[in-house]
């Protein structure tokens, strides 16, 4: 059985204060005082304990799917092109039909897990350095796995509450509250700033972490470490168009990381131990999200009760578009995973599934993805020969055929393989806002959005803020942008100009 470093009594004080019956503000109250915890180094390592417990099992709602963070990364992943959804839960996010809309559960839900996270990362952060006596190392350790995991927060939130970095931030746009301090009932809330000191937050967590980090060495693929870092920032400087560091960043993490060999790939992602995989979630018997594998996300794929057992209960749900499978050749060792459900008509995939005890892991991060990232960084720097190695690197592991193509078309075969090799595994949505492409579903496909295409840029890839933080936040009114601080929903026809 997995061993877990966490303080599970410490972790559960501190979420008692997250139930599904509180309203969950940005500013909530954390269930064990700081003068009660940070006494000494041990409890704050507990707190940190609560705050790896609320990344991976908090809640943002009473539902199942605003559960820790796979949870979203499943909503992403369906909220795109390639994956058809066909039942269970994340039809909303599948279908578009209004689940951005501040009215609705699935704002607050994303809302209400990552500001209660943020809350007592704050508390760890503002309490750990003044710690009298432990070590150094150990303190460092521990505000630099919170500093880390505070960024990649905040990075998760702008992405969701507001359009691409390369289309906010020349126009100035407003981005998310920013709190660094811990924070009661009583605090009153902040407004959204802009996205420009949204980014800056970010970074100066990041790049803190990253000098903290530095000699820490972590037990567990769960937690964050210099590498994670090094990763997220790759992934916030793609964002960015910041194109040499993003390439830079990605490289610090291939140099200690191997690209997922075709064995592991068939292997289920299921295993943190892959020794491609630079960040996950563990799980065993005691640590299941919902507290049932029936729940989990390999649920959702369609191979759980043919590999498992038919006496398993399964949403069987995620299948895959057939100009999707299209994509792949016919010698690449991926599209061997493919199968037709003949009862369906659709496509399944052999990707992830479960390990036969029902405790699999799953996977946040690993080499491959930063490997398209230095590609697509070195691409749009114009270094097409350096960028084509890149990618003709992963599609030859893979059994593909070689790319030919340089400059535009380049970048589009480094998308394509991006879509490819990263499928399942978070990243659908902010890529098509990212790379400010259309929502175009073409072939076998349910109904989504009226059955209307949803163009680059609108804002339908963006979520609303929760009514219920405009009604309880004096500094955030009710207003559409740019005349206020709500963002604009309406038809998918509604772009930003």
């Amino acid at each position: 059985m997995k061993k877990f470093i966490y303080t599970i009594a410490a972790a559960a004080a501190l979420m008692s204060a997250v139930s599904c019956e509180d309203f969950l503000t940005t500013n909530p109250t954390t269930a064990v005082s700081d003068a009660d915890v940070f006494t000494s180094t041990q409890g704050a390592q507990a707190a940190l304990s609560g705050c790896y417990n609320l990344l991976f099992y908090g809640y943002g709602g009473s539902r199942p799917d605003t559960q820790g963070y796979m949870m979203h990364m499943m909503s992403n992943d369906t909220c795109g092109d390639d994956i058809i959804v066909d039942g269970g839960w994340y039809g909303y996010d599948y279908n578009h039909w209004g689940h951005q809309r501040g009215d609705i559960f699935k704002s607050s839900g994303i809302w209400n897990y990552y500001y209660p996270l943020i809350n007592n990362l704050n508390s760890v952060i503002a309490y750990t350095p003044v710690i009298e006596g432990g070590l150094q190392e150990t303190k460092d350790a521990i505000l630099g796995q919170a500093l880390a995991m505070r960024g990649w927060a905040y990075f998760q939130l702008i992405q969701t509450f507001q359009q691409t970095y390369a289309l906010a931030a020349p126009r100035n746009m407003p981005g998310v509250p920013v709190y660094t301090e811990p924070s009661s009932d009583q605090t009153e809330g902040k407004g959204r700033g802009t996205i420009t000191e949204t980014y800056e937050q970010i970074l100066s967590d990041l790049g803190q972490a990253e000098k903290l980090l530095a000699g820490f060495s972590r037990t567990q693929k769960n937690h964050f470490d210099l590498s994670v870092v090094e990763g997220l920032l790759s992934r916030v400087y793609l964002e960015m168009n910041d194109w040499s560091k993003a390439e830079a960043y990605a490289n610090k993490v291939l140099a200690k990381y191997p690209l997922t060999t075709n064995e592991q790939w068939y292997a289920g992602f299921n295993d943190a131990s892959t020794s491609s995989w630079v960040w996950g979630q563990l799980t065993d018997t005691e640590h299941i999200l919902e507290g049932d594998a029936a729940y989990a996300p390999f649920a959702f794929w369609t191979n759980y009760i043919t590999r498992n057992g038919d006496d398993l209960w399964s949403f069987n749900c995620f299948f895959l578009n057939d100009k999707f499978v299209e994509m792949f050749d016919a010698d690449d060792i991926r599209a061997k995973q493919f199968h037709v459900v003949a009862s369906k008509g659709y496509y399944m995939s052999d990707k992830f599934y479960d390990t036969p005890d029902l405790t699999g892991d799953y996977v946040f991060m690993r080499a491959d993805e930063m490997l398209l990232n230095k590609a697509e960084a070195l691409a749009q720097q114009g270094k097409d020969v350096e960028a084509l190695a890149a990618l003709n690197e992963l599609r030859a592991l893979r059994g593909a055929t070689l790319s030919q193509k340089s400059g535009k078309a380049l970048l589009d075969d480094i998308y394509a393989e991006r879509r490819k090799e990263l499928y399942g595994e978070g990243f659908a949505w902010f890529d098509l806002r990212r790379e400010q492409k259309p929502l175009l579903r073409e072939g076998m496909h349910n109904s989504f959005s009226g059955g209307k295409p949803i163009p680059a840029n609108s804002w339908r890839f963006v979520y609303q803020i929760p009514t219920a933080e405009i009604l309880n936040n004096p500094n955030i009114n009710s207003d559409i942008w740019p005349a206020g601080d709500q963002n604009p929903f309406g038809e998918p026809s509604l772009v930003l100009e």
